[in-house]
C-alpha cells in the first residue's frame, strides 16, 4: 500500500513538471559603446519564456565583474514603462520598455571607462529567474577643447571700418599730392635766399663765397684773398 502511494505521488509530480512550461531568461547587451559625452546609455535586452507575463523586475549594473561589491546602480521596476531613478556609485536613470531596460549614466568621465555588466531579475510572478549579460566595454573619449568662434561682424562695425578706410585713403592721397609742392616751395625759397645774399656780397668790394654748413648755405667774403689797397689796381 505504501509503495502504491509513493508511485502515485511520483506520477503526479511528473505530470506537474511536464505541464509547467520551461521558464528562462536571456540578457543581451552591446559589446562596446564609444561616446564623447558625459551621459551614456546602456540598453539591456531580456527575453523570458514562460506561461505568464512578468510584471516586476530588478536591474543591476556591475563594473569590471558581475559580483557583489561591484554594483554601480540597482533598482526595481515594473511593466508600466515609467522612468525611474537610482543612485549608487553612479547616478543612473532607467527607462523600461518591452523586453528591455535602458540605463543612462549621468556625469561619467574618462576615468569611468571600463566593462559594465547588466543583470536582470524577474521577481514577480514566481518562479524567480535571472540572467547576466556578457558585458559592454564603455569608452569615454577625452574632452576636446573647442576653439571659440570669432564674434560675428555687425553692420555697425562694417560701417565704422569702411569710414576709417576712406579717411585713411583720403589722408594718403592729400599727403601725396601736397608733398612735391611743399618740397619745391622750400627749395625755391632757399635758392632765392642764397641768390639774394650772393648778390649783395657780389655788389660789395670784397669777393664772396658760399659755404654749406650741413643745414644751410652761408655766404660771405673769402678769407684767402689778400686785400689790395685801393689805388694800386691797374
Amino acid at each position: 500500500m505504501k509503495e502504491l502511494f509513493q508511485l502515485a505521488t511520483s506520477l503526479i509530480c511528473l505530470l506537474t513538471v511536464l505541464k509547467i512550461p520551461a521558464r528562462a531568461m536571456k540578457v543581451s547587451q552591446p559589446e562596446k559603446i564609444i561616446v564623447g559625452s558625459h551621459n551614456i546609455t546602456l540598453k539591456c535586452k531580456y527575453d523570458i519564456t514562460g506561461d505568464r507575463e512578468a510584471q516586476t523586475f530588478r536591474v543591476t549594473i556591475y563594473r569590471e565583474k558581475p559580483e557583489k561589491g561591484n554594483e554601480v546602480c540597482s533598482a526595481s521596476f515594473n511593466h508600466t514603462m515609467e522612468l525611474f531613478e537610482m543612485r549608487g556609485a553612479l547616478h543612473c536613470k532607467g527607462q523600461p520598455d518591452r523586453g528591455s531596460v535602458s540605463v543612462t549614466f549621468i556625469g561619467m568621465n574618462k576615468s569611468d571607462s571600463d566593462w559594465y555588466f547588466c543583470r536582470v531579475e524577474k521577481l514577480y510572478p514566481l518562479p524567480y529567474t535571472e540572467d547576466t549579460g556578457n558585458g559592454s566595454w564603455i569608452f569615454i573619449k577625452p574632452d576636446v577643447v573647442e576653439t571659440k568662434r570669432c564674434a560675428q561682424v555687425t553692420q555697425a562695425t562694417l560701417i565704422i571700418l569702411t569710414l576709417t578706410g576712406i579717411f585713411l585713403l583720403y589722408s594718403v592721397v592729400i599727403t601725396y599730392l601736397h608733398w612735391p609742392l611743399g618740397a619745391t616751395a622750400c627749395i625755391l625759397g632757399m635758392k632765392e635766399a642764397v641768390d639774394m645774399k650772393c648778390e649783395l656780397i657780389h655788389n660789395s668790394d670784397e669777393p664772396a663765397t658760399a659755404t654749406w654748413n650741413g643745414q644751410r648755405w652761408e655766404t660771405g667774403p673769402r678769407q684767402d684773398v689778400e686785400k689790395k689797397p685801393r689805388g694800386t689796381e691797374q
